[in-house]
C-alpha cells in the first residue's frame, strides 16, 4: 500500500511540473505576439510588458496554488486510506484464533509475531522475536528443531506445507498443533508466514471417536450375533468373529455381498429364494431404513446348519446385517414342547399302564402259576408259554408308557455299553438280513444306567434300521469315550460321555420330518405306534443323556447316544447262576397287601404253592394292624410285600414307615405296576429289602423271598 501511495504522489508532482512548464511556455510565447499584434506603440508596449510579468506570476502563482492543493488534499486522504488498511490489518493480525509467525525466507530467522502466538504460548512479543524452533517444539524426533528447519526450507523453495507438531508453550506444557508454512513477499523481501493452529480439542474429540470406535469393535466382536456391513458398492467392509466363523471369511477379506451369499446359501434354489424375499423388501427399506427380518439357514464352513435371522439397515450408506443365530434355542424351544407333550401323556400313560399292569399281573401269574403244575409234555404246556411271551410283550408295552410317567426314575447301576450293545443287537437283528459292523473300544467305560431301559432304547433304534433297510444291509455300530466342554452343541453339563453311534443304509429323513420323530405317537411308518423312538428320546433324557439324528434322504440315518460316563470301563461280571425252579417247602409266614383281589389271590396261591403260609389284606391300615398283632403274638412275618399305590388309602410307602417303626428288622418288599417310581428305582432309603415289579411270575416272587431271606 505504501508503495502504491508513492508512485501516486510522484505522478502528481510530475503533473504538476508538467502544468507548469506547459502553460509557462505558452505564455511567454503567445503573449509576445499578441502584443506586437495588437499594439504598435512602443511606450506603451514596454509599459504593458511590466505588467504582463506580474500578471503572468499572479496567473501562476493561482495556478500552483490550485495544483498544489488539489495534491495534498490527494496525499491526506491517500494517508488516511494507509492508516485505515494497516489498523484494519493489526486487528486480524493480531486478533485471529491462529498464531502467525513471520520467518526470513533466506535465513529463518523470526521477525514478527502476532499477539494471538503470545497468548497461546505465552511469551511476551520481545521474548518470542528471541525464541528459537527447539524452544517452541518438543525438541525429539520427529518433532526436533533440525526437521522444522528442513520444513521451513521446503516452503522457501516454494512448496507449501501443512502437517501436525507436538509444540511446546513456555512453562513447558506441550500440545498438538496444526502448522502450515507458506513463501510471501512482503516489503519486497521474501518471507515464510507460519500459522500454528492449536487442535488440543480436535484431537481430544478424535481420540474419544476412536475410543468409541474400538468399544464399538469390541461390542460388535462379543454380541452373540453375527455382524457385517457393507457399502453403496456391495463390498463387505467389516465382518465381526462370528461371522467369520461360520463362513470362514478372515478380516483381510473384502468379499461383495453376492459372495458372501453363495458362501452362506450354496443352493442355489434355497438362495434365489431368500435373496428374492431380501430384494422385494428393498423398496420399503429405502424409505423406512428398515428390512422385515427374514429367516434363513446358512451352511457355515464346516458342513452345519444354522438358523438365522436377518435383519438389514441402511446406515449412512452403509448396508448393515445382523445374523441372530436361533439354532440354540430353536432346540430348546422343540425340547420344551416335547417335554410338555411328554408330561401330558406321562399323566395318562402311567394311570393306564398301572392298571394294565395289575391285570398283567394276573394274567402272567396264573400263566406262570399254571406252567408249575403241567408235566413237561402237557399238550398245553406250549400254548401257555406263548400266552406267556404274548403276556411278556405286553408288560414290555405297558413298560414303554411307564418311561413317560410323570417323576419316574431309572432304576441305575454300573453297567457295561459293549454288553446292552451286543445284547440288543443280538435280540433284535435275529432272523433279519440285515448285518453288523461293530467297533467298541477294549477302554470303553461304563456308564451308571437302567439296564432294561437303556436295553429298551438300543433295541428300538436297532428295530427301526432294520424297518428302514427291508432287504437287508450293513448297521453300523460305533462307540467312544468323548469329554464335552461347557457351552458344546448338544446343551449338556460339561464332563465325560460315552457317544453310541448307529447308522444305517435306509432310504433317510427329510430334514422337515426329523423335528418330529421324537414325538409320541408320530410315525411314518403305515401301523407304527409312534412310541419306538419317543420312548428313546424319553429314556436317554432321564439318563442325563441326549439322542441327537443325522439324515438326509437317500443317504441313511444316524442315531447317536450321548450317555453320561461313570469314569472307567466295566468291572468283569461274575457269571450268574441261573434261578432255581420253583418248589415246596419255603417255610414262614408272608404278608401281602394289594388293592387288587386277583393280585392278592394269584399271590397267595403262588406263595402257598411254594410252601408259605400267606395272610393278605387290601389297605396300609390293614396291613400294619395284621403285622402288629403277629409281632406282638410272637409271630412275625418272615416277610411282607406290599403295593406301592393304594387309591383313596395308605400305600406301601406310608404303611413302611408304621411297621418299621414298631419291628426295625422287618423285611418289607415293595411292588408296583410303576416299575419307573422314586420308591422302586432306590428302595432302600425308604426302608424296604427288595422290589418285585408288576406283572411277575411265580419265580420272580422265590427269587424275591430267597434274597430277602438271606438278608441279616
Amino acid at each position: 500500500m505504501r508503495g502504491a501511495i508513492k508512485k501516486s504522489q510522484q505522478r502528481e508532482i510530475h503533473k504538476i511540473v508538467g502544468v507548469y512548464a506547459l502553460f509557462g511556455s505558452a505564455w511567454i510565447y503567445l503573449s509576445g505576439y499578441a502584443l506586437i499584434w495588437l499594439v504598435t506603440d512602443r511606450h506603451l508596449a514596454d509599459k504593458i510588458e511590466v505588467y504582463k510579468g506580474l500578471l503572468f506570476i499572479l496567473v501562476t502563482s493561482f495556478l500552483l496554488y490550485q495544483l498544489i492543493g488539489r495534491f495534498t488534499g490527494r496525499l491526506a486522504e491517500s494517508m488516511t486510506k494507509l492508516e485505515q488498511s494497516e489498523a484494519r490489518f493489526q486487528a486480524i493480525y493480531h486478533n485471529v484464533n491462529d498464531a502467525l509467525f513471520i520467518h526470513d525466507a533466506a535465513t529463518g530467522a523470526l521477525v514478527d509475531v502476532n499477539r494471538t502466538m503470545c497468548d497461546m504460548f505465552g511469551y511476551t512479543q520481545e521474548e518470542a522475536l528471541n525464541l528459537t524452533l527447539q524452544q517452541l517444539s518438543l525438541g525429539e524426533p520427529p518433532y526436533s528443531e533440525e526437521e522444522a528447519q528442513r520444513l521451513l526450507k521446503l516452503a522457501a523453495q516454494g512448496t507449501a506445507q501443512t502437517f501436525e507438531w507436538r509444540s511446546r508453550k513456555k512453562d513447558g506444557s506441550l500440545f498438538w498443533s496444526e502448522v502450515s508454512l507458506r513463501r510471501a513477499e512482503i516489503g519486497g523481501i521474501d518471507r515464510i508466514i507460519v500459522l500454528v493452529r492449536d487442535i488440543t480439542k480436535r484431537k481430544e474429540i478424535e481420540e474419544a471417536l476412536r475410543q468409541n470406535e474400538e468399544t464399538l469393535k469390541v461390542l460388535m466382536e462379543e454380541m452373540p450375533a453375527g455382524v457385517a456391513w457393507a457399502n453403496e458398492a456391495g463390498i463387505i467392509e467389516y465382518v465381526n468373529g462370528y461371522v467369520s466363523d461360520w463362513l470362514g471369511f478372515v478380516s483381510a477379506d473384502r468379499p461383495t455381498l453376492e459372495e458372501l451369499m453363495q458362501r452362506a446359501l450354496p443352493d442355489p434354489s434355497y438362495r434365489d429364494e431368500i435373496l428374492g424375499a431380501w430384494r422385494t423388501g428393498i423398496g420399503e427399506t429405502l424409505e423406512s431404513g428398515v428390512l422385515a427380518p427374514i429367516e434363513a439357514k446358512i451352511t457355515c464352513i464346516d458342513g452345519t446348519l444354522r438358523h438365522v435371522i436377518l435383519n438389514t439397515r441402511l446406515v449412512y450408506h452403509r448396508i448393515l446385517f445382523t445374523f441372530t443365530d436361533i439354532t440354540k434355542w430353536e432346540a430348546m424351544q422343540s425340547e420344551i414342547l416335547k417335554a410338555q407333550k411328554l408330561e401330558s401323556l406321562g399323566v395318562l400313560a402311567g394311570g393306564i399302564a398301572h392298571d394294565f399292569n395289575n391285570i398283567l399281573t394276573g394274567i402272567l401269574g396264573n400263566l406262570s402259576f399254571a406252567e408249575l403244575m403241567l408235566e413237561g409234555n402237557h399238550p398245553a404246556l406250549g400254548p401257555i408259554k406263548n400266552a406267556e411271551k404274548a403276556s411278556q410283550r405286553a408288560a414290555e408295552l405297558a413298560h414303554q408308557l411307564l418311561t413317560f410317567s410323570k417323576g419316574g426314575q431309572p432304576i441305575k447301576k454300573v453297567v457295561s455299553v459293549a454288553k446292552l450293545v451286543q445284547e440288543s443287537l443280538s435280540l433284535a437283528l435275529h432272523g433279519t438280513k440285515v448285518q453288523t459292523k461293530v467297533d467298541l473300544p477294549a477302554d470303553l467305560h461304563a456308564i451308571e444306567a437302567d439296564e432294561g431301559q437303556i436295553n429298551q432304547a438300543f433295541s428300538n433304534v436297532i428295530i427301526n434300521a432294520c424297518q428302514a433297510m427291508p432287504g437287508g444291509g450293513v448297521l453300523s455300530v460305533r462307540a467312544e469315550n468323548v469329554p464335552l466342554p461347557e457351552e458344546n452343541p448338544m446343551m449338556l453339563p460339561a464332563g465325560e460321555y460315552v457317544k453310541v453311534s448307529f447308522t444305517d443304509e435306509g432310504c433317510g429323513i427329510p430334514y422337515q420330518e426329523q423335528k418330529q420323530i421324537f414325538d409320541p405317537y408320530y410315525s411314518t411308518k403305515p401301523g407304527g405306534s409312534g412310541l419306538g423312538l419317543a420312548s428313546v428320546h424319553s429314556i436317554v433324557s432321564r439318563h442325563g443323556g441326549k439322542v441327537e439324528v443325522d439324515s438326509a434322504p437317500g443317504e441313511g440315518t444316524t442315531l447317536t447316544f450321548y450317555l453320561p460316563s461313570a469314569g472307567e470301563a466295566a468291572p468283569e461280571q461274575e457269571a450268574q447262576a441261573e434261578p432255581a425252579s420253583p418248589r415246596g417247602g419255603g417255610g414262614g409266614s408272608v404278608l401281602v397287601m394289594d388293592d387288587e383281589e386277583p393280585i392278592r389271590t394269584l399271590a397267595q396261591e403262588m406263595l402257598q404253592y411254594l410252601g408259605y403260609r400267606v395272610a393278605t389284606c387290601g389297605t396300609g391300615e390293614e396291613a400294619v394292624r395284621l403285622y402288629r398283632e403277629a409281632f406282638e403274638g410272637g409271630e412275625a412275618f418272615a416277610a411282607a410285600i406290599m403295593d406301592l399305590t393304594i387309591p383313596a388309602g395308605m400305600g406301601g410307602k406310608e404303611a413302611a414307615q408304621r411297621i418299621l417303626e414298631l419291628d426295625p428288622k422287618a423285611k418289607l418288599i415293595v411292588s408296583s405296576g410303576y416299575s419307573n417310581d422314586p420308591v422302586m428305582a432306590s428302595y432302600a432309603e425308604y426302608g424296604f429289602c427288595a422290589a418285585v415289579v408288576k406283572p411277575y411270575r411265580c419265580s420272580d416272587l422265590q427269587q424275591t423271598l430267597e434274597k430277602v431271606a438271606r438278608r441279616r
